[in-house]
């Protein structure tokens, strides 16, 4: 075996153990990585990958296997979606009603439904984006409006912390939050949280998508 695949089969056990018998996805967070290896996932077993910025992904999008999903899981600039819009599979960072507005309209153009998580900020933390859980109703809502776009599901990301316990908080809020839209609207399926240092707190609290990268590819140069 090689790296990439025991990094796979060990974080696979690590994982299933967290989720307890649960169906989750593996998301492969494939931010640096070359095309090359973003394709080897398919023979792994995982079928989706994210990528943070989309100057990098329109650099390798053509060499990239077309069974892979791709998701976008870092901030995205309204002048950025077009480039995006005719093959993203699910946008994970809408925190603004003007995003949200943006991707409908870029959605409408090329006439295509496109699925977005709402991004939360359960702990305020300053640095993170996110809507603060008492204004994710106005932003839901909002979004109910629009034709073009669909809500899956949340995302959030935990503080960058030693403190267990506050991740866990983090990520027990969100999952409230999560079930709150779920019992007003069965579209909602998915709540991507953890990442490769929390994923198993994640997933033990609810969590349907995890989303990692150095546990699969090692650490960035």
């Amino acid at each position: 075996m090689d790296t990439l695949e025991k990094n796979v089969a060990a974080l696979r056990q690590r994982l299933d153990e967290a989720a307890k018998g649960r169906p989750y996805t593996l998301l492969a967070a494939t931010k640096t990585q070359p095309a090359e290896t973003i394709n080897r996932l398919v023979d792994l077993g995982i079928y989706d990958y994210g990528e943070n910025r989309v100057q990098e992904w329109m650099e390798k999008c053509e060499k990239i296997d077309p069974r892979l999903r791709y998701h976008h899981i870092g901030r995205l600039q309204r002048n950025k979606i077009k480039y995006i819009i005719r093959k993203i599979s699910l946008v994970h960072s809408v925190d603004q009603v003007a995003l949200a507005r943006a991707l409908d309209a870029a959605a409408e153009a090329v006439d295509r439904r496109v699925d977005v998580l709402l991004q939360v900020n359960p702990v305020g933390e300053e640095q993170k984006g996110g809507v603060a859980l008492s204004e994710l109703s106005r932003l839901y809502e909002a979004c109910l409006t629009m034709r073009f776009i669909r809500v899956r599901g949340l995302m959030c990301m935990a503080p960058l912390t030693e403190d267990q316990g506050l991740v866990r908080e983090c990520f027990s809020k969100a999952r409230r939050a999560f079930d709150e839209l779920r019992c007003v609207d069965e579209r909602i399926d998915t709540l991507s949280m953890g990442m490769s240092g929390d994923a198993a707190i994640a997933l033990e609290e609810g969590s349907t998508m995890v989303r990692i990268g150095t546990a699969l590819f090692g650490k960035r140069n």
